[in-house]
């Protein structure tokens, strides 16, 4: 007897195909195996790397968590996170600009990826649709598959390159005429994977679409932030000014913030994240704790201890988080130096890329993503392909060895 499938329909086909990234990270550390570190330009892992090219850390951080008693790093959290944490991540994502008039409430997640997974799953029936796009982190999808929902895309930019609003409004009608839930994922500030922020007033113009589909009350509309890259595209006042702009709005749109510790901490590994919900409604923000915590415990249970007694205890003592806000602004400058010199360059030899302000990524538009790809893999440079280009990862590639790279990259889309 042949038997080909033992899972449930809905999981048949699931995996098919490797996660891109961690393919091409395996590929660069074969090839740096075989032609040594010197030969090979790794630039498809997102994570922060010196310029050894060693995993970036920051001192302060790794000094605390070798010094807190194993209780504060091993024990359980409780399920909706540690009180003081909620508070401190709520702090830490406001830090000032949250609108008065409004009531704020977060639960403990595995990183940004968990409050995705929440707002998808709480917030869109099964079957229905979440607006994503075109340019996306591709988990997105994935999620939203996972759980039986389903992603529908926009052409994020228009021919000036600004965020296209015309796209965007027609594919959120086209699922408002269907779904009464709906659900719209923005990555800013700092895109993945294309360094785009919009603007205060891009997103004036969200909301004001947004006030006007909400004015019938049987449709719910969610606005889920994520803002993994916060801390690395600007000052406080620059990249949080927009948050004032979530004042009175009506009750039956909600602004979700998937919060995440990974980028901001360099602790990916430790999996600490909040989903934050801003509401102008008290009911709806109790709502929003009740549910999220049961799915807490449907799902993963609880979080990382360690991590969220890190940044609690960051929010009461102001040296310490001076300390690591110093720490991390070395690395925020460092992202801006490495873009300043592959921006410089792709513009000296005409190499088109995608409208770049800060973050970990560069993105370059191509037709031929996997093409593209494998030609630049056969010179040691590797980046990871997208539907529609390629993703530089400018975070993980140390100064020294960005010169060149528009150079290659245009050369090996001419040939």
């Amino acid at each position: 007897m042949v038997i080909e499938t033992l899972v449930a329909s809905h999981a048949v086909g699931k995996g098919a195909e490797p996660d891109a990234v961690f393919a091409i990270l395996k590929a660069a550390n074969a090839a740096t195996a075989k032609y040594g570190k010197g030969q090979v330009i790794n630039a498809s892992i997102g994570a922060l790397y010196t310029e050894e090219e060693k995993f970036a850390t920051l001192p302060t951080v790794e000094a605390y968590f070798r010094s807190i008693p194993a209780e504060e790093l091993m024990n359980y959290a409780p399920i909706s996170g540690l009180p003081e944490f909620l508070e401190a991540a709520i702090a830490d994502t406001f830090q000032g600009f949250q609108p008065p008039h409004t009531y704020a409430r977060a639960i403990a997640t595995p990183g940004g990826t968990g409050g995705v997974r929440h707002a998808i799953y709480n917030y869109v029936e099964q079957g229905e649709k979440v607006l994503v796009p075109d340019w996306a982190w591709g988990p997105y999808h994935t999620i939203a598959a996972e759980h039986l929902r389903g992603t529908e895309t926009y052409e994020m930019f228009d021919r000036d390159f600004h965020f296209n609003f015309d796209a965007f409004t027609e594919k959120a009608e086209g699922l408002l005429k269907t779904q009464n839930n709906f659900l719209a994922i923005f990555n800013t500030p700092a895109h993945n994977p294309t360094g785009y922020s919009l603007t205060v007033e891009e997103w004036r113009q969200i909301l004001d679409l947004c006030k006007a589909w909400a004015a019938n009350e049987q449709k719910k509309i969610i606005l889920l932030l994520d803002m993994a890259y916060l801390d690395y595209a600007g000052d406080v006042e620059e990249t949080r000014q927009f948050m004032r702009l979530f004042e009175a709005l009506p009750a039956n749109v909600l602004i979700l913030i998937a919060y995440s510790m990974s980028k901001a901490y360099l602790i990916y590994g430790m999996r600490s994240g909040a989903l934050i919900a801003l509401s102008s409604s008290p009911e709806v923000a109790q709502e929003f704790e009740r549910i999220s915590a049961f799915s807490n415990r449907g799902v993963w249970s609880n979080g990382t201890r360690g991590a969220q007694r890190l940044l609690a205890d960051l929010a009461k003592d102001p040296v310490l988080r001076s300390k690591v806000t110093a720490e991390r602004n070395v690395y925020r400058d460092l992202l801006k130096q490495r873009s300043a010199i592959l921006l410089e360059e792709a513009r000296a030899v005409d190499l088109q890329l995608m409208p770049y302000q800060s973050g970990f990524f560069i993105t370059v538009p191509t037709a031929q993503p996997r093409q593209l790809v494998e030609k630049l893999m056969s010179e040691n440079l590797f980046t990871v392909p997208l539907k529609k280009g390629i993703r530089l990862a400018i975070c993980a590639v140390p100064t020294y060895k960005v010169p060149g790279m528009a150079q290659k990259i245009k050369a090996a889309l001419s040939t």
